[in-house]
This record gives structure tokens, C-alpha cells and sequence, in this order.
């Protein structure tokens, strides 16, 4: 692939993408992303292939593994700073409720999605995460009066459906007819008894997502390295916000399972370490440089390998059943959250290289932007 000679925002216009770089780069992020089912599991569960014998910590532990991924991502941001001699910049950038509520936010989701992987399959809390983007679309409506097309109507509708599909309220099969609509949820199976409250939290890492980047569409002249300090400190509090309300609530009588209560073994601090490295710097580093090489739209976009990535862990890894209906739940969804930015892709492609300005254009007509490190 051919260079492409486009400044990103906030970079200046003497910057050249490297898009092959950005490309790879993105990719091995996504991945990092994909992984952290399978490193939540392997550091809190009795059993790392079996839910069904339970948490070595209570069910709040998910909430905290995102406090330790996101202080690894401070860690990160500061030694960049002083390696890049931004401490100046640091100093100087204003803290605004933009920058600190973006930071909060993306922590919340975090651990609200950290929480899911433990308490419900791997499907329903990625699918659940990525109706993000959507969330974000319909926030910068309603409140920053952004103008929606057709096409990203029909694209929210689509997301809806995909999550009707995916809880298997909707499909082949369901109320015991051919094809038919029933609104009992599964709350409840063998290997997640706790079901129900898993896909909650999965919908709530995808509302706190959505409006991280919502706030992260603010303040777009901040230093990206100077703000990810800022950013990650807030999402540090954001994710012991969780924690500590989690945890508060083991002190209810019957709901003792939510206190931390952490007995882990070797095994698991060895699995905590490596969701903390590879989901933090490694990930976050890559993403950083992705960004840097890349579009918004391009790696908003290619962001969404983390789904195929963390799917194939459920299946191969922890033998979790897709049936056809959680299939076309994981189609609709990562479908309808990235056409939008697929076709102002292609369209952009398809002029060639375009100056600053034009790019800047395509992106505002489709509102699908997001941060370079504000994906989970």
C-alpha cells in the first residue's frame, strides 16, 4: 500500500501516514483489545475453562483487573510524556470537563465490560461493548444538535435488531416458532448463573463507551500524549468507581458474592499481569501509533477486529455455543456500527489523496470518529 500524505488532526500538516504502519499497527491493537476475555478469565476463575466453578475473588474482581489495566495505561502515557518532552505541553494543557469526563467514562466501560466477561459469554459482552459507536452517533445528536442522515438511522435500527438477535429475543427458533420475537430473557445457565446480570453490565460498558467518545469529540487541539495522562488518571477513578460500589454491595445480606474477597492463585496473578501489559502498553502503544498513521475512520473501523478476535476465544478457547441467531446478532451489530465509516472510507479511497480539509469533511458527515486512546 501506497503512503498516504494526510496530516491527522492536531499534528500538523508536515506529518505523512504510513498507511501499511497504521495498518499493522491497528490490528495488533485490536488483537491486544480481543484478548481480554481470555486474560480476565485466566486471573480470576477457579478454573480458567470451566465458569461453572466460580471466581477465585467475588464478582466485583472484573472491576478491579480494569483499575490495574487502566494504571498500567497512566504508567504508559507518563513515560511517553517524558520520553517525548512533552511534560511542558502537560503542564500547560487545560483540564476541562471534556477531557476529564471522556477518561471517567471509558473506565466505567471498561469495568463494566471486564465484569460481563466474567458473569456472561464472550458474544453477548463484545456485542454488547460495540453498540459504543451508536450511542456516541445519537448522544451528538441530541446534544450537540449534529445532524443524523438516513443511512445512520437505519444504521441504529440495524444495531437494536442485531441486539434483539444476540440475546435471543429475536430469530430462528425463539418462542418456539419457525422464526418469532419472545421477550424472557435467559437470565440464567449452568455456566453463568448470573447471566442476566453479565449482558446488563455488557450494555452498560457499551453506554459508558459510547460516551467516552461522545466527550472525546471535544477538545480535539489537546496534545494526544498529554491528554492520554490526563484521560487514563480519570479512568483509573472511573473503574475504582465501580470497584468500590461493586464491592459495597457484598456488605447487602445475599449478595455477599460482590465483595472482592481475592484469593488467587500463581496461576492467576500470572494472568492478571498479562491483561494488565498486553491489554495496557501493548495495546495502547500500538493503538497510539495507529493513530498517527491512520484516519479516524480507518482505524474506527478496523478497531472492530477486536469482535472476531475475542469471539474466536469463546468458541476455541472456553467452547462457547454460537448458535445462528448469535451470529447474525454479532453481524447486525459490528455491521451497523462501522458502514457508516466504511463507506466514507471507500469514498475517500476512491478520490485518492485529499488535502486536511476535504478528509476533515467526509469525517463530519459521518460522525463516527473516535480517539486513538480512548477504545477499550
Amino acid at each position: 500500500m501506497a503512503q498516504e500524505k494526510i496530516a491527522p488532526q492536531g499534528e500538523g500538516s508536515g506529518f505523512q501516514m504510513n498507511y501499511t504502519k497504521g495498518l499493522i499497527f491497528m490490528l495488533i491493537s485490536a488483537t491486544g483489545m480481543g484478548l481480554v476475555p481470555l486474560f480476565s478469565r485466566w486471573a480470576t476463575r477457579t478454573d480458567m475453562f470451566d465458569g461453572a466453578l466460580g471466581l477465585n475473588a467475588g464478582d466485583s474482581i472484573g472491576a478491579l483487573m480494569a483499575c490495574g489495566r487502566m494504571g498500567m495505561g497512566v504508567l504508559f502515557f507518563v513515560i511517553l510524556m517524558f520520553a517525548t518532552g512533552k511534560v511542558e505541553t502537560f503542564k500547560k494543557l487545560k483540564l476541562t470537563p471534556a477531557i476529564a469526563l471522556g477518561g471517567l467514562m471509558i473506565g466505567m466501560s471498561l469495568a463494566c465490560y471486564v465484569t460481563s466477561t466474567l458473569l456472561t459469554t464472550v458474544s453477548n459482552a463484545v456485542m454488547f461493548i460495540y453498540t459504543g459507536p451508536v450511542i456516541c452517533v445519537l448522544c451528538a445528536r441530541i446534544f450537540r444538535k449534529e445532524p443524523m442522515s438516513g443511512l445512520q438511522w437505519i444504521c441504529l435500527c440495524v444495531v437494536f435488531i442485531g441486539m434483539l438477535f444476540g440475546e435471543g429475543l429475536l430469530g430462528f427458533g425463539v418462542g418456539g416458532q419457525a422464526f418469532g420475537l419472545d421477550f424472557n430473557l435467559e437470565t440464567s445457565t449452568p455456566e453463568f448463573p448470573q447471566k442476566g446480570v453479565g449482558d446488563a453490565f455488557g450494555l452498560l460498558s457499551g453506554l459508558f463507551y459510547g460516551l467516552s467518545m461522545f466527550f472525546n469529540g471535544y477538545r480535539k487541539d489537546a496534545d494526544t500524549t498529554a491528554r492520554g495522562v490526563w484521560n487514563f488518571i480519570f479512568a483509573v477513578l472511573g473503574a475504582g468507581i465501580i470497584t468500590v460500589i461493586l464491592n459495597s454491595l457484598g456488605s447487602n445480606p445475599g449478595m455477599e458474592n460482590w465483595a472482592l474477597n481475592i484469593h488467587f492463585t500463581t496461576f492467576n496473578w500470572i494472568g492478571a499481569v498479562l491483561l494488565w501489559i498486553i491489554c495496557g502498553p501493548i495495546a495502547l502503544g500500538t493503538l497510539l501509533v495507529a493513530g498517527r498513521n491512520l484516519p479516524a475512520m480507518d482505524y474506527g473501523t478496523i478497531a472492530y477486529w477486536e469482535v472476531p478476535v475475542a469471539i474466536f476465544i469463546g468458541i476455541v478457547i472456553f467452547a462457547e455455543p454460537m448458535s445462528i441467531n448469535s451470529w447474525l446478532g454479532v453481524i447486525l451489530i459490528c455491521g451497523g456500527g462501522a458502514f457508516p465509516t466504511v463507506k466514507a472510507m471507500l469514498a475517500r479511497k476512491g478520490t485518492g489523496n485529499v488535502d486536511q480539509k476535504t478528509l476533515e469533511s467526509i469525517e463530519a458527515e459521518n460522525k463516527a470518529e473516535v480517539e486513538t486512546q480512548d477504545l477499550p
